[in-house]
Order: C-alpha cells, then structure tokens, then sequence
C-alpha cells in the first residue's frame, strides 16, 4: 500500500526551465514548439529512460487510447499516418527503443545513460519525444519527458494547434501512469 500511495502522489510538474545541459534533446532545437514535464521520485533502478518510453507507448490510459482513436479517424482523410496497435506491435516498439532501431512512425534518433530521444515523422510535422533522467538529492531522480515539435506546412501548424491541449494533459497522465506501473513492479 505504501509504494502504491508513493507512485500515485509524485507530482508531475509543467516545468518552464530551458533544458537540461547536457541533454541530447538539445541537438534538435531550434524548434516551433518546446515543451517538458518532470517528476521528482525515490531512485529505482527500474526508472531507465528505455523502459519508461516502453510503459508510455505500450500502456496508454484506456481515455487516451480512446482519444488516438478519434484522432486516427479524424485524419485519415487528410492523410496523415495513424497508431498502429496489438501485441506484435508492442513488442517491436520496446525492441525498437531498447536497440535504438526503427518501428513505423517512430525512430530512435540518440541514447545515452540517462536519455533516449525519439522521432515521429509525418508530411505535416516532426515531432521529437526524449525522456531525460538524473539523479537529484541523494536517494531521488529526476525525470524529464521532453516534447520538440517542427512545422513542416500550415497543416501541422493548425493540426498542433488543436492537439496542444490534449498533449499536455496526455503526457502528463502518461508520464505518472508509467511512473507508477514501473514503481509497482518493483516488488515482484
């Protein structure tokens, strides 16, 4: 009950700090759009930027999963690529992240110790994701879910405008729900 009540009660913080220094996000800028979240939790060896990537892509909250749903009938029109789902899929993401390969929209573009940068490519925007850890007060680390995105026309310009919101508070729930899942994992 204690881990539970610990992995549900870190905060996760829109952060207005420029980048952290020595983060490889930083190779990607300038950009259109910046954005970061951070959460500040007990040191886990299990808190890895691969394997919090893999819980944010592979375990959506069931809202989310519903909203790309939506979005992924609402621009097929327009022609943009949607998410794929299912168990392969999962499988070749992780696989993807922990090798620094490649699985459909998404690339790994760097690694290091504490980051893992990836890429989502499309005709309207490009959009660069890292997750950033470091280890902060003794016992604690912090981590920092990073957002780049680059307009390639007024397409991804208007398609950004309407997805921010929901960007922002997607990211945040999938960064505490990840947060979490690792956290409660550590025990078995």
């Amino acid at each position: 009950m204690g881990n539970k009540k610990n992995a549900e009660d870190f905060g996760v913080q829109a952060t207005s700090s420029t980048l952290p220094v020595n983060s490889l996000a930083r190779n990607y800028l300038p950009a259109d759009y910046v954005d970061m979240f951070g959460a500040e939790v007990h040191d886990d060896e299990r808190l890895t930027p691969d394997n919090l990537l893999i819980a944010v892509w592979t375990d959506f909250p069931k809202w989310v999963q519903m909203l790309f749903k939506l979005r992924d009938w609402l621009v097929k029109p327009f022609g943009l690529k949607t998410n794929a789902n299912g168990k392969d899929f999962r499988h070749k993401l992780a696989e993807a992240i922990r090798s620094g390969g490649r699985v459909q929209l998404m690339n790994v573009l760097a690694k290091s110790a504490n980051e893992t940068v990836v890429q989502l490519a499309d005709t309207h925007l490009t959009a660069e994701m890292s997750v950033h850890t470091e280890k902060s007060n003794g016992n604690q680390t912090k981590i920092n879910f990073i957002t780049i995105v680059h307009f390639h026309n007024v397409l991804g310009k208007i398609y950004f405008f309407f997805a921010q919101p929901f960007h922002k508070i997607i990211v945040k729930a999938a960064m505490k729900q990840s947060i979490k899942k690792l956290l409660e994992n550590r025990d078995r």
